[in-house]
């Protein structure tokens, strides 16, 4: 396990998956990361890539072939290297081998940086593409899950969601069976005031705020102790805010997503995947959010 620390915060971070496994405020040692507990949910912030969400039938055609790929990618199952690690920030990479190619035939590195800047943690991606003479084609996406109450003082059904903009968002539906995308058919959040939260809220499964890119904050707030987390996201054209259901558990995930899963009409070639991002050869993109617990 890889730690930071500074005057705030102590975050630990696990090489295999390159996921985060605490969050910390040193005052007073209160942990704000779910744990993870098979029950109902055993990951804790899993990195989603190259894919966002499920695929139809859990595969994909590429050039004429079918590669077969689970739910938000291989990554969050594979060991990274730590190639940087200092006392307030580590770097993970990850890089293409013979067992990715063989559900993904692309060479890729991605590296994964987490920083502490005062009382925030800053997680940044950057998605290179090796290759001489192949685009890149990925998506990717982050889904920590934070505890929800902080402690023992509060509860699940008094904690709040807020954001920042208060406005409308259009709501994308993820459709049973499958979770798979309905872009065409937009709903309304409407996000003017706090929401108390609720299991039932997620029992259609994640609430996916359609952001447009713009600056966002998902903020949890626990108010019988004014404990909880900022979100805070810039670019990323989906936030989903999601929790177990029907499984329940104290848990809610801020995630912030450059993807999204299969549409419900989706005719399964790579090339026609919405929201997918197309990288040109010896190319790069980065990407960042960030969380600041209170």
């Amino acid at each position: 396990m890889i730690q930071i620390e500074n005057e705030y915060l102590t975050v630990q971070i696990d090489p295999l998956g390159a996921q985060m496994h605490s969050i910390k405020r040193n005052e007073d040692e209160r942990e704000y990361l779910w744990q993870g507990d098979p029950a109902s949910w055993k990951r804790q912030a899993p990195v989603l890539f190259p894919f966002v969400g499920r695929l139809k039938d859990d595969q994909y055609e590429y050039q004429g072939k079918i590669y077969h790929q689970t739910q938000h990618g291989f990554a969050r199952d594979r060991e990274f290297k730590v190639i940087e690690q200092e006392s307030t920030k580590a770097v993970f990479e990850l890089r293409d081998d013979e067992q990715t190619r063989a559900a993904y035939p692309f060479a890729f590195v991605l590296t994964i940086s987490y920083q502490l800047d005062g009382e925030r943690l800053l997680i940044s991606y950057r998605v290179e593409n090796p290759s001489d003479d192949q685009t890149l084609i990925y998506a990717l996406g982050a889904h920590p899950g934070f505890n929800v109450p902080v402690d023992e003082q509060g509860s699940f059904e008094t904690a709040q969601l807020s954001v920042s903009p208060a406005i409308d968002y259009q709501q994308v539906k993820l459709v049973a069976p499958g979770s798979f995308n309905d872009l065409e058919h937009p709903e309304v959040l409407h996000m003017q005031q706090p929401v108390t939260l609720n299991h039932e809220l997620f029992d259609e499964d994640a609430l996916i705020f359609a952001t447009k890119g713009m600056p966002f904050t998902a903020t949890l707030t626990e108010p019988q102790t004014s404990h909880g987390m900022h979100v805070q996201v810039n670019g990323a054209p989906f936030v989903g805010v999601w929790s177990p259901y029907p499984a329940k558990a104290n848990l809610v995930c801020v995630e912030p997503w450059w993807g999204i899963a299969d549409n419900i009409h989706s005719d399964g070639k790579l090339e026609d995947k919405q929201v997918m991002s197309r990288l040109a050869p010896d190319k790069h993109e980065d990407y960042a959010f960030a969380i600041q617990p209170f």
